[in-house]
C-alpha cells in the first residue's frame, strides 16, 4: 500500500501530512468503488491523486473555487473538472455509482440542499463515502489553552467550518436526507487534534515557501532520510476513537 503520509510530507504543508494520511487509509479500505465516481469538493485533486493514482482516472470532480479546479485539471486525475455554484449538481439525476468528499461538507454553506443534491445524483444502492469534522474539534484546539474562545472563534472563521456537528446531529442529517448509514468511525482523538493544530504554525515555512516559490517543499528528499512519517504517524496515532469523542468522522452511507 502506498505510503500516504509520506506523499503528503513530500508535496504538501507539514500538518496535513498527518490528517490526510489518515484519511487516505480509511477511503482505501474500502475500495474498489463502483464507478462512474463523483469527488464532490473535489478541491486541487491532490488527494485524490494521492488516493486513486494506481487506479485509473476518477470520472467526474467538482468544486466552488475555480482556481483549485483550474489545478486540479493539471493533476490529470480526473477525466473532467467541472464549476459548481453550490445550488444544484450538474448532472441528471442517478449519475454516479459512487460519491465521495473529504472534509467538505462542513464548509458548505447549505448542508441541507447539498445532501439532497448528492443523493439525487446517485444510483439506487449507491455508496456516498465522506469524512467530516465535529464539534469536537473546537474543543480539543492546541490554541485553547491560552486565549479559548476568541481562538475557537478565530479558527472556525479562518477554516470557514460552517457545520461543526456532534455525532448525534451529522447522523440525524444523514438520516434526514435519507441516506442510510452503513459504517461510521472515529479518526481524530484529542492529542492527535492538538498536533495537528499545532503543525499548522510548525507548517508556515510552507506557506512562505509556496509564495516565494510556488511550491510548498523546496527540499522534498530530506523525508527519505529523517523518517519523517513515521514520526508523524506516531504523533497521530490513536488507535479506535469512540465516535462520540472524535473530532473527525469517517462515513460509509447507503442511498
Amino acid at each position: 500500500m502506498r505510503n500516504y503520509t509520506k506523499a503528503y510530507l513530500k508535496e504538501r504543508p507539514l500538518f496535513l501530512s498527518l490528517i490526510r494520511g489518515r484519511e487516505a487509509k480509511l477511503f482505501r479500505d474500502k475500495f474498489p468503488l463502483e464507478r462512474p465516481i463523483l469527488d464532490f469538493g473535489c478541491g486541487d485533486g491532490f488527494f485524490a491523486k494521492t488516493l486513486f493514482g494506481d487506479f485509473g482516472k476518477i470520472e467526474t470532480g467538482i468544486d466552488v473555487d475555480i482556481k483549485k479546479i483550474n489545478k486540479a485539471k493539471k493533476e490529470r486525475i480526473y477525466k473532467k473538472v467541472i464549476f459548481y455554484k453550490g445550488c444544484k449538481l450538474p448532472f441528471p439525476d442517478k449519475t454516479f455509482s459512487s460519491v465521495v468528499s473529504n472534509c467538505v461538507l462542513e464548509h458548505v454553506t447549505d448542508l441541507e440542499k447539498n445532501l439532497e443534491e448528492i443523493r439525487r445524483v446517485l444510483v439506487p444502492g449507491g455508496k456516498f463515502i465522506c469524512t467530516v469534522m465535529t464539534c469536537e474539534w473546537e474543543k480539543y484546539l492546541f490554541g485553547n489553552v491560552i486565549p479559548g474562545g476568541i481562538y475557537k472563534k478565530w479558527m472556525r472563521n479562518k477554516q470557514i467550518h460552517n457545520y461543526l456537528l456532534s455525532k448525534r446531529q451529522w447522523d440525524l442529517k444523514f438520516v434526514g436526507a435519507e441516506f442510510e448509514i452503513e459504517t461510521v468511525e472515529g479518526y481524530l482523538d484529542r492529542k492527535a487534534s492538538r498536533w495537528l493544530d499545532f503543525l499548522h504554525y510548525v507548517s508556515i515555512p510552507s506557506l512562505v515557501s509556496y509564495k516565494l516559490f510556488g511550491k510548498w517543499v523546496l527540499f522534498p528528499q530530506k523525508y527519505d532520510i529523517l523518517w519523517a512519517d513515521r514520526i508523524i504517524e506516531r504523533l497521530g496515532k490513536n488507535g479506535k476513537v469512540p465516535v462520540s469523542k472524535s473530532a473527525a468522522l469517517f462515513y460509509v452511507l447507503k442511498r
